[in-house]
């Protein structure tokens, strides 16, 4: 089956996400230059962490972690870009096996009971085709199994983007969320919340109390990445 990999590739070729480059065939989703320049967040076991920091005195959290740095200029805007518009759903498997091996060993990954994703709302998940963060989640899931709670959380108001808003706005626009009844009877669970960026923290900060406020689960953070 390889030479007919080889020959569709010749006609139809792979291009790296990060420089636009034609991918080698034992390259995927990012060629190993752009692969090697990643900004990847330095891996720390400590429960206390820029991250964190942004939640103090907003959300009870226990561990708070993400992937890459998100800057205007790197590749990992580039990969979001694709994700999220252009319906590159590879790209969230390749960030998903990145955590694992990024954070292997990390508490985190043995703490977590559920993955619960930062939902879309119904109307513009129905429109773009899918949660960016379901492919991540899945993949999470089926390596920690560790169950995947798609629909735990329910958005409730639709949202504009917030790539543009200042901090004030992205807060006071932060929409808000609902717990699916059919999860009522989870509880004294540890949940990992799933996001693609992490800015703010509001929708997360919203997302999180709104868990511990009915339910007696705890919380941590795990993001595909993170704005300084």
């Amino acid at each position: 089956m390889h030479w007919i990999k080889n020959i569709f590739g010749l006609f139809y070729p792979h291009f790296c996400y990060g420089c636009d480059e034609v991918l080698q065939q034992q390259e995927d989703v990012l060629c190993d230059a752009c692969l090697l320049s990643l900004d990847l967040i330095p891996f720390t076991s400590s429960e206390n962490n820029e991250i964190k920091r942004r939640f103090y005195g907003k959300l009870l959290v226990k561990y708070c972690t993400s992937v890459l740095y998100y800057s205007e200029s790197g590749s990992s805007k580039k990969l979001l870009h694709q994700l999220k518009y252009h319906r590159q759903r590879t790209i969230s498997t390749f960030l998903a096996m990145l955590a694992l091996q990024h954070l292997r060993g990390h508490e985190v990954l043995r703490w977590a009971d559920r993955l619960v994703p930062i939902p879309l709302h119904p109307l513009k998940e129905r429109k773009r085709g899918y949660n960016q963060l379901d492919d991540f989640g899945k993949t999470l899931s089926a390596q920690l199994n560790i169950p995947y709670s798609k629909d735990y959380l329910i958005k409730k108001s639709k949202s504009a983007t917030q790539t543009h808003k200042n901090m004030a706005e992205r807060v006071q626009n932060a929409a808000g969320f609902s717990i699916n009844p059919r999860y009522a009877h989870i509880q004294d669970q540890n949940i990992l919340l799933l996001d693609d960026v992490m800015t703010t923290g509001a929708t997360l900060e919203l997302a999180g109390n709104l868990i511990l406020k009915n339910s007696t689960n705890k919380i941590s953070i795990l993001t595909m990445a993170y704005t300084r």
